[in-house]
């Protein structure tokens, strides 16, 4: 015969079991799986538009924790406390720098910490205080600060590019391009006319150079001439000089010694041969000078060069 079965005793064995797993799952939740943050505060002098709370915080490009309260400083209302919670242990050294960046198109923004150096010492506060990581102005914050100078400077740009482009400045660009194209023309048709001249001027001198290989060839063969046939005219000249010039002494010793009683008649006579025997000299040291230069029968003798004290 079975024994009669204690509902009461097992509906309370199943609460209590229920309720021990409840709180073995509760504290699991709470004390297990809890991880641990390092948490820093950082000051923002510009509005902080699309960061939220749990936005995301970036070392360098990599996730490493979360915006984890967003206040006005209660110590200065200029600056905008923002507490951010890291994964324990992420390296935060001195030199680094928080800044906040766009996320895509969304209109969020994170917080991007950037610089430090390897070997640098970790960042910490006092005992009981959180420590600061510093900030700098983001990118959007400055061009936001400089776009009412970038505006005036683009409009001046714009004004200035008015001023440029204005009807009579048209005017004047197209009156200075149509002398340009009258330059550029005149300018051609000279080229052409002192090509040509050079031509004419390579030809000329072509012909001169002929010519004066003609003269020179001529030069040449007057003075081979002359070399060839001076020497035997310079003898007889001489002869007949030597030979007049004995003539002459001996009609003038015949005058002295009183031969010829005709002497007032060969008087004159004696005057012209003594006459011709100098031309005969003359002729002579002309001939002597034309056989040291032939050329100077074409070219002329220069001067010759004066002697000291002269």
């Amino acid at each position: 015969m079975y024994s009669r079965i204690n509902y009461t005793m097992v509906g309370v064995f199943v609460l209590l079991f229920t309720l021990l797993a409840l709180g073995f799952g509760f504290w699991l939740a709470k004390y297990g799986f809890e991880e641990k943050y390092d948490y820093y505060y950082l000051y923002f002098t510009e509005p902080v538009d699309g960061l939220t709370l749990d936005s995301s915080v970036k070392l360098k490009g990599v996730d490493v924790g979360k915006v984890s309260s967003i206040e006005v400083d209660p110590d200065n209302v200029e600056r905008i406390r923002v507490e951010i919670r890291l994964k324990e242990g992420t390296p935060i050294v001195e030199g680094m720098y928080a800044l906040l960046k766009l996320q895509g198109i969304t209109g969020l923004s994170y917080v991007q910490i950037e610089g430090g150096k390897r070997g640098a010492p970790r960042l910490t506060a006092a005992e009981g205080k959180i420590p600061v990581i510093p900030t700098r102005e983001s990118l959007i914050h400055q061009l936001s600060k400089d776009a009412p100078a970038l505006l005036d400077r683009l409009q001046s740009a714009a004004n200035a590019l008015d001023r440029i482009f204005s009807e009579h400045n048209q005017r004047q660009f197209t009156r200075i391009l149509d002398n340009t194209a009258e330059a550029t023309a005149k300018a051609t048709e000279v080229e052409d006319r002192f090509i040509a001249l050079s031509d004419e001027f390579n030809r000329t001198l072509q012909h001169f150079d002929r010519q004066s290989t003609e003269l020179v060839d001529s030069v040449q063969r007057i003075t081979r001439t002359l070399d060839e046939k001076l020497p035997t005219l310079m003898d007889d000249v001489d002869q007949a000089g030597r030979n007049v010039a004995q003539v002459a002494r001996g009609i003038d010793r015949r005058l002295k010694r009183g031969e010829y009683d005709l002497r007032k008649m060969i008087r004159p006579i004696q005057i012209d041969i003594r006459e011709l025997s100098y031309s005969y000299q003359e002729l002579s040291e002309d001939l002597k000078a034309l056989s040291r230069h032939p050329s100077s029968l074409i070219f002329g003798s220069g001067h010759p060069p004066k002697g000291p004290g002269e």
